[in-house]
């Protein structure tokens, strides 16, 4: 299917972040090793109570290993990825066609924010080390959790005095090389407060080194499955 092109707002520097040598990083990475521990945890709360294709929306979607897998292993049937970095679908264009897969996944370029009211709910929204890398927490992430029919998957950084010294450090280096991205270690409660706003609630929650990984699900979707 065609790229739908929705230029992000002046946020970040997405685009000379997440370059070509980066995509192609991680997209090899996934190919050799499959999905980061993180990763993995991220999707096995679906995996394992889950048994029925999905329609998955893959936010910030990267080299797409979480939609690929998902798709890879059965549980979903089509999936709608929403990148900002060119670099990135087209690393994950490549991961679909060595897989097989290019047919069952849309694309979509830009920031979600903007692109939102021309992308379909979904049974899952996935946001795998995304909200760390956008300003606005309650604009991206309520934008995601209203598209959401059943699931939303989160990691993000724990709220931990190494983590923050970390992402601080990291945001150094970026501004040393004169670099616009930058990183957030956004307030948990936030998150919480704008999943429960959309109508939803925590079913799962665990820790994998620097990420917290979230699972909620839609008030009352569960009886309607």
């Amino acid at each position: 299917m065609p790229c739908t092109c929705c230029e992000p707002p002046e946020l970040g520097d997405y685009e000379g972040m997440f370059d070509t040598e980066w995509a192609s990083r991680e997209a090899d990475a996934y190919v050799r090793n499959g999905l980061e521990t993180r990763a993995e945890r991220l999707i096995a709360y679906l995996l394992e109570n889950c048994s029925r294709p999905l329609h998955v929306l893959d936010v910030g979607s990267g080299a797409g290993g979480v939609h690929h897998e998902l798709l890879r292993r059965g549980l979903a049937g089509s999936a709608v990825a929403v990148e900002a970095s060119s670099a990135y679908i087209a690393a994950a264009r490549q991961i679909g066609k060595r897989l097989g897969q290019e047919s069952k996944v849309h694309y979509v370029h830009g920031d979600f924010t903007a692109a939102a009211a021309a992308v379909s709910s979904a049974d899952a929204v996935i946001l795998d080390r995304v909200i760390c890398c956008y300003p606005h927490l309650g604009q991206l992430l309520g934008a995601s959790a209203g598209k959401v029919e059943r699931y939303l998957a989160l990691s993000y950084p724990r709220e931990r005095w190494w983590v923050r010294l970390a992402f601080g450090l990291f945001n150094l280096y970026l501004k040393v090389k004169r670099k616009d991205f930058r990183t957030f270690v956004h307030p948990h409660k936030e998150v919480h407060s704008i999943a429960a706003r959309a109508g939803l609630e925590q079913v799962h929650a665990e820790t994998e080194g620097f990420w917290q990984i979230t699972v909620f699900e839609r008030v009352g979707s569960r009886s309607a499955a």
